[in-house]
């Protein structure tokens, strides 16, 4: 048995602005009024370059997002067509006086790719790595007065990776100033060895750097304070120095802790101020949670001594029209839609997600399963880390172990996905290196599970054969097994197909084509067609059946019904919770419908599937949308998906019959189809606990526009969604409505990102104009600088227009 008791920090970042009682440590927001030039100007390194007339733009900035679809594009399939390339970045700042006598860095949290940095025309490194942060010391390059930094990004040679990469500087970035006596990046663990309800022994491992001569030994004082401000704990202590770094731990009894979980994500805050003469060198304040993990095949997972499901999605890092440059607010809302689906983990497929990520993850309750990379010696895509592996793993991986390694969030590392040619020897090599790291949590590595290494058995799409999780538990009865990536399947919004389709069979991947079915037809969860021929003709290949009828190798329903009673599975990370860009089946589609959650963050039918059995949350969901001119008379396959006892439909008032949730965990009617109203009554013990109703729709009249917020700041970053929707006069969304939308954005804001959902669009993002699809459209819009009133304007040939007004508040911390 493996049993892990921890307790993380939350927080991997001091305050974002400058704060004026805490001169020992700040950091500035360093995203605004960067100059951009797509191409390569080997001169842009040095500090007189002529660069007037470049663009000015923010960060995070994903160039490849802004360019087109092509097919001729190299990045192609798996880089979801869109271009690459070189681009080069400068910004232009002053020196500040209170920057006499400190150490001034500059921290990058992601540059893709292969970026070098220079400042005042000093090379100060190159980093391969895309997706783990990085810092130079700009102290000694510095001038006291104008200064540039210099950044090449060279993402010229693709495809780098298996999906969407983008190319820039696509997170943020920050200068930090601290005196010269520091915690470093890294330097500080928080560990909880023993957690009772009474108390809670927090450790505190820290590292101190030097390089002030004359100080040899400094007081350190470690507070905790909980989420109110209020004290909970405190101790202080003596430590003698040396010049370079020092090493030291400290206790602290935390009283009552409120443990951290996905249902109460309580988190508590620990500040360590170091000062020596009456003056204090640094402080360092972040948040942590306290909670225990235990990883056994005979118990399962329990978190805080609780049997728990891991019910997780994977996710890529990209979020649709924003490519991989995410706003922390659209970060947020997707967060959001899976917390809703009642989804409690996320698996950062395949390489370390953005530091908010994790913050955020901490604060509203999920779950992590940290990936470190997707391959190792032996590249995947023509151009991967695979080429820089064996240069630059450790350096890599010791970034990312230090930098996540606090997290109540994060409870597994992952070390590989799927890798190519890995031998139990690198496997080995990297679980060790974790451990000496961070020996408080299991590893695993995606369809690794015949590795001798690591903790747990990561099962992806071999999981979902039959049996294929039994015999191995036969064979290993005490290793637990997770699912990396269990269940795959396919779904389109708004797409209905009666008839069964399985990928080998029907629509392979390009790596199954050739291969006959009946290679896997007895292996895999058959699934049984709702009517005998098919009632949906005429659709497209690419888009698939919403019914949880578009299969790989098994159904979410066989997943659930397969996997929630065994002991030594500990749960299961779908592929994926979101549509991602790239590894498309071939042009023109842009990516492959494996998310519940499509491109524009709508959800599927398959979404309330998960819902149902996932959450406790009492709902009812039924499909399709009752709108079918042309099918009078038809029986059309009503299903219901709920967590309530049973379900009673109704058509135009006329019940249609109760019927209990049973074990299929789906309710069929066979409905002939006739317009009007179809109701759906959800109940538990004869109380009615949730309803939903569709009514047919008529003819596209007008746009009704939903904002998820009336109020945002004016400091570049604050984001809105405008989710828009084709409706008829009677304001019953048209489903299969496709109008050509245009945007019209006035007042301090910019549309960041236009998106629909269809892999099939190849329309550029950064436009004011979308197709809808199946009746709805997403648009992004940012606030600038400047306060006022901002108001989005939609129109459309032969519908009415609709307009909705926002508010830009005055911004409360400086830009």
């Amino acid at each position: 048995m493996l049993v892990i008791l921890i307790a993380t920090l939350a927080g991997c970042s001091v305050n974002p602005m400058p704060v004026s009682e805490q001169k020992s440590r700040y950091s500035y927001d360093f995203d605004l009024d960067w100059k951009f030039h797509l191409g390569d100007f080997p001169e842009a390194s040095l500090s007189d370059y002529p660069d007037e007339d470049w663009r000015t733009l923010n960060l995070p900035h994903d160039w490849s997002i802004e360019g087109e679809y092509d097919s001729l594009n190299p990045a192609g399939r798996a880089g979801g067509f869109l271009p690459a390339g070189i681009g080069w970045y400068r910004r232009h700042f002053e020196w500040e006086p209170e920057w006499q006598d400190k150490r001034v860095i500059i921290e990058f949290d992601g540059v893709y790719c292969n970026s070098t940095v220079w400042i005042n025309g000093v090379e100060l490194g190159t980093r391969p790595n895309g997706y783990i942060g990085f810092s130079y010391d700009l102290t000694p390059h510095l001038h006291k007065g104008k200064n540039v930094v210099a950044v090449r990004v060279d993402h010229s040679k693709v495809p780098s990776g298996r999906w969407y990469t983008g190319s820039g500087i696509y997170r943020h970035v920050r200068l930090t100033v601290t005196g010269q006596l520091y915690i470093p990046d890294g330097g500080l663990f928080i560990r909880s060895p023993e957690v009772d309800t009474r108390s809670a022994q927090v450790a505190v491992d820290l590292e101190v750097v030097n390089e002030i001569p004359e100080v040899d030994e400094v007081q350190i004082v470690c507070k905790i304070t909980d989420q109110k401000g209020h004290r909970q704990a405190e101790n202080s202590m003596k430590v003698e120095l040396i010049q370079g770094k020092t090493q030291t731990q400290t206790t602290l009894e935390l009283p009552d802790p409120l443990l951290w979980s996905p249902d109460d994500p309580n988190l508590y805050y620990l500040t360590v101020t170091i000062a020596s003469g009456g003056k204090v060198w640094d402080e360092y304040r972040s948040s942590f949670g306290v909670r225990t993990i235990v990883f056994s095949a005979e118990e399962g997972f329990l978190l805080n001594d609780e049997k728990t499901i891991l019910k997780g999605v994977c996710n890529h890092h990209d979020a649709g029209p924003v490519g991989a440059a995410v706003p922390v607010d659209v970060l947020h809302r997707r967060l959001k839609i899976l917390k809703d689906m009642g989804c409690n983990a996320i698996r950062t497929s395949h390489n370390p997600f953005a530091p908010e990520f994790y913050a955020m993850c901490d604060s509203m309750g999920f779950m992590v399963m940290d990936e470190a990379f997707d391959g190792w010696e032996t590249e995947k895509a023509a151009f991967d880390y695979g080429l820089d592996f064996e240069e630059w793993w450790d350096r890599d991986l010791e970034a990312f172990i230090k930098r996540d390694r606090n997290h109540p969030s994060v409870i597994i590392w992952s070390i590989g996905n799927e890798v190519k040619k890995y031998t139990n020897a690198t496997q080995r090599k990297l679980v060790d290196f974790v451990k000496k790291l961070d020996s408080t949590r299991p590893v695993t590595q995606g369809r690794g599970y015949n590795g001798p290494a690591v903790d747990l058995a990561g099962f992806n799409g071999h999981g979902e054969y039959r049996n294929g999780l039994k015999h191995f538990h036969e064979e290993n009865p005490t290793k637990p097994i997770v699912g990396t990536e269990i269940t795959h399947g396919l779904q389109t919004r708004g797409v209905y197909r009666t008839k069964t389709q399985y990928r080998r069979r029907d629509y392979p991947a390009p790596w199954e084509r050739g291969k006959p079915f009946s290679g896997i037809a007895k292996r895999i969860f058959l699934v049984e067609d709702l009517t005998d021929e098919e009632l949906f003709e005429g659709i497209d290949p690419m888009y698939h059946s919403s019914y949880d009828n578009s299969i790989v190798r098994m159904s979410i329903r066989d997943y659930w019904r397969e996997t929630k009673d065994l002991t030594y599975f500990l749960g299961s990370f779908r592929w994926t919770g979101f549509d991602y860009l790239g590894e498309s089946f071939d042009w023109p589609a842009r990516t492959m419908n494996f998310g519940v959650i499509d491109l524009a963050g709508f959800p599927t039918d398959n979404y309330y599937l998960y819902q149902s059995i996932w959450s406790d949350r009492p709902m009812v969901h039924m499909l399709p949308h009752w709108t079918h001119p042309g099918m009078e008379g038809v029986e059309i396959p009503v299903v219901v998906y709920t967590n309530c006892g049973s379900a009673e439909l109704f058509l135009n008032g006329e019940s249609l019959g109760e019927k209990p949730m049973t074990d299929a965990l789906r309710i069929i009617w066979k409905v002939p189809y006739s317009s009007g109203e179809l109701k759906v009554v959800a109940k538990t013990e004869g109380k009615i606990m949730a309803t939903q109703t569709y009514r047919t729709a008529g003819e596209p009249y007008t746009i009704d526009i939903a904002t998820d917020r009336t109020i945002l700041s004016a400091n570049h970053k604050d984001v809105v969604h405008a989710e828009i929707t084709i409706v008829d006069k009677n304001g019953v969304a048209v489903p299969d409505a496709g109008s050509l939308l245009n945007f019209e954005v006035d007042g301090p804001g910019k549309l960041i990102g236009v998106e629909n959902g269809d892999i099939l669009d190849l329309s550029p993002h950064k436009v004011s104009y979308r197709k809808a699809f199946h009746g709805k459209c997403l648009a992004i819009i940012q606030a600038t600088g400047t306060a006022g009133e901002l108001e989005l304007k939609v129109t459309s040939d032969g519908l009415k227009e609709s307009k909705v007004k926002m508010e830009i508040r005055p911004s409360k911390k400086p830009i």
